[in-house]
């Protein structure tokens, strides 16, 4: 029996996906700038070990650098000297104005913090921390509204996206399949928030919804097939000329490689010509003969 195939988010999708989680993170938490551009995240530590940080991006007004991390232990001093790399790092490669923020899975106790990383090098830290008594709160504000059909404002929106990926890991599935439910009938004025709330919902489905048939049904049930149809509209506004530069440069290497694969069969062809007919003079071995003489010269005009 074949592999079932089910509907996952292509990589075009996911790489709006996680672009949109950062951008509406930023937006979320009511972070400094505007969001601009992701970043790389891969780093090289002093020691030359490599690491990966969880975000850098870049926002427009002043140059902001932000690296935005989530932990979900005790912030501890391993943690600290963690974070002070991340911003040298940046601070090296980028040449920006470095924002760490911190978003806490534990009660930090404070909302900033500063460090002393070396003698004459201090960092300030941004911790952000939601209790899951705050997450319970909105996520059943959610249900009061969708149910009597009100407008949702935009931060109430984007708790549909991200109540799923900070409600607690033991009540995540269920979270996730209510709020999948919820979805179609919340009235967001925004389509494109909708439209990014709806994908990170996606990949909420994906990450904590282990049962294939039902990552399936809740895909469906956001309409993910729309989603991406309506992303690739998106990005074909926003890009539409280098990506139709891209497949025109694609199209003429297609018919290149047609044309090379053509030249390749008649060249097989010919060649199949020659040893037939050299297996033939074999066969009649006296070349000085009218037969011998015929197939000569038809292997000369090959």
């Amino acid at each position: 029996m074949g592999k079932k195939q089910i509907h996952h988010i292509n990589d075009r999708t996911l790489k709006y996906q996680m672009a949109a989680q950062c951008m509406r993170q930023h937006q979320y938490f009511s972070l400094p700038g505007e969001f601009k551009s992701r970043l790389p995240q891969e780093i090289i530590f002093p020691n030359l070990d490599s690491g990966r940080v969880d975000e850098y991006y870049l926002t427009d007004g002043g140059g902001l650098l932000i690296n935005f991390e989530e932990e979900s232990g005790e912030i501890n001093e391993k943690t600290l000297k963690k974070f002070s790399k991340y911003i040298l790092f940046a601070s090296f490669m980028y040449s920006g104005i470095v924002y760490l923020v911190v978003l806490c899975h534990i009660d930090p106790k404070k909302e900033f913090e500063f460090y002393e990383y070396a003698p004459s090098l201090f960092i300030k830290i941004h911790y952000i921390y939601i209790s899951q008594d705050e997450i319970w709160e909105k996520y059943d504000n959610l249900i009061n509204k969708v149910k009597h059909r009100e407008k949702l404002t935009d931060i109430e929106a984007l708790d549909l996206a991200f109540v799923s990926k900070f409600i607690s890991k033991k009540f995540a599935p269920p979270v996730v399949e209510s709020l999948a439910r919820l979805y179609n009938d919340a009235i967001i004025q925004d389509n494109l928030l909708k439209i990014d709330v709806g994908v990170i919902l996606g990949g909420m489905i994906l990450k904590n919804i282990t049962n294939t048939k039902k990552q399936k049904r809740l895909l469906g049930m956001i309409n993910m097939r729309h989603i991406e149809s309506e992303i690739e509209k998106l990005v074909y506004a926003e890009f539409g000329d280098q990506l139709d530069k891209k497949d025109e440069e694609i199209e003429l290497l297609t018919k290149e490689n047609d044309s090379m694969s053509e030249k390749i069969d008649s060249l097989n062809q010919q060649n199949l010509k020659y040893k037939n007919q050299i297996s033939k003079l074999k066969e009649i071995g006296d070349i000085d003969s009218p037969e011998a003489r015929k197939i000569i010269n038809s292997l000369l005009l090959l």
